[in-house]
């Protein structure tokens, strides 16, 4: 994050949930990255569909923890073809996911994270996969069991250092991008319909 937005973020109100969407889910929204965890206050569940609602992208919701809620913020077309891939599909097999459909899938994760959340017992490893991670990435952190990475960032990465490091950059830079853009006045559906038509600050 440049020293600029960060003293525009530092000047801005976090309990807005526009802005808290930009934060946690910016790759997401510029269509770099599959999906991403977006964890607010109970009391903006329905504020943050109602922005939702007005992307290209879908809220499930995954648990309530206490007074927040946790969201599975998702470029759905995306997510189905990377669930669709051989090797994921037979990674989930490997822990238990039994069908192959999409809302059995997501069913399924759904009720393992909440189980997890609420009992911390057993952790559900597959939640890189709903994230998007690059499956190398997702295996080597289940078998190195989180340590010996070769890099790190929005995740531990195992596989493809020097490409990874440079989406990296990517998601920070759009993160940077967007809130300037809501520092500017600018909602997260006129963010996002920006980056759906290439603008020309959602391509430098």
């Amino acid at each position: 994050m440049s020293e600029e937005v960060f003293e525009m973020l530092c000047s801005m109100d976090r309990r807005k949930v526009e802005l808290q969407i930009v934060m946690q889910c910016a790759p997401t929204l510029a269509g770099l990255k599959t999906s991403n965890l977006l964890i607010l206050p109970k009391n903006m569940e329905d504020e943050a569909r109602h922005v939702l609602q007005q992307t290209n992208l879908s809220g499930y919701r995954l648990v309530y923890d206490r007074n927040r809620v946790v969201f599975l913020v998702f470029n759905r077309a995306m997510l189905e073809e990377y669930l669709e891939d051989a090797g994921v599909h037979h990674f989930l097999t490997e822990y238990g996911y039994e069908q192959k459909s999409f809302g059995y899938a997501m069913r399924t994760f759904q009720q393992r994270y909440e189980e997890y959340i609420k009992n911390r017992d057993v952790f559900p490893h597959e939640i890189g996969v709903f994230l998007g991670y690059p499956l190398c990435d997702v295996r080597g952190f289940i078998d190195k069991q989180g340590e010996e990475f070769l890099a790190t960032g929005y995740w531990k990465v195992y596989g493809d250092v020097k490409n990874t490091k440079r989406l990296f950059q990517r998601f920070d830079s759009v993160k940077d991008e967007m809130i300037y853009k809501v520092f500017e006045g600018h909602s997260v559906r006129e963010i996002a319909q920006c980056y759906d038509r290439k603008c020309a600050w959602a391509t430098a």
